[in-house]
């Protein structure tokens, strides 16, 4: 049998949707970056109803200048959370670190999980406000609910509305962690 020599159709990217959150904090850069790039925080960070937690962790060193405990690129993270309030089911989530630069940036992104696409790049810098020293923490997230048109739907009816709200928990809870862990 003879191969056809049509081209291939090129294959297309599912519809992508982008959401930045940007938080300022009262603490040095080198302590912001520790907090977020631990993974044993990231449940910390999570709203409570999702009841989040590591269920795996394969730890790969962030390099030099970050501690010990932080996630570099390479580093893999099997966590499980409830999708929505009071949901008796748990979804599994498989992330890879693919990117870290210590106390600047560091990337993750979905290997099997409940997204078709999803890439969290947390960024950090230095930054002064009002005289104060700090740290400008932004989140930049290229996400897909399912592949095709039902990505923008979901997005709407309120999947864009659900993102907002945990990352509005989030940069609540990562002052109270800063204060908290007297850092």
């Amino acid at each position: 049998m003879l191969a056809s020599t049509r081209p291939l159709a090129p294959q297309r990217p599912p519809l992508r949707s982008n959401f930045t959150a940007t938080q300022w904090v009262p603490y040095p850069l080198e302590t912001v970056f520790a907090l977020f790039s631990d993974p044993g925080n990231l449940p910390r960070l999570m709203p409570p109803w999702q009841h989040g937690r590591i269920d795996s962790l394969e730890l790969m060193p962030a390099g030099s200048g970050a501690l010990s405990s932080a996630a570099g690129a390479g580093s893999r993270l099997m966590f499980s959370f409830r999708p929505v309030p009071l949901s008796p089911i748990r979804l599994h989530w498989l992330a890879l670190i693919d990117e870290c630069e210590p106390n600047r940036r560091f990337c993750d992104m979905q290997v099997a999980g409940p997204f078709s696409y999803w890439r969290h790049c947390h960024q950090f810098a230095a930054e002064e406000q009002q005289g104060l020293q700090g740290t400008r923490i932004t989140d930049v997230v290229d996400y897909a609910w399912l592949a095709g048109p039902l990505n923008s739907l979901i997005d709407t009816l309120g999947g864009r509305l659900q993102l907002r709200q945990i990352f509005r928990f989030r940069q609540q809870q990562t002052l109270r962690l800063l204060k908290q862990d007297g850092r």
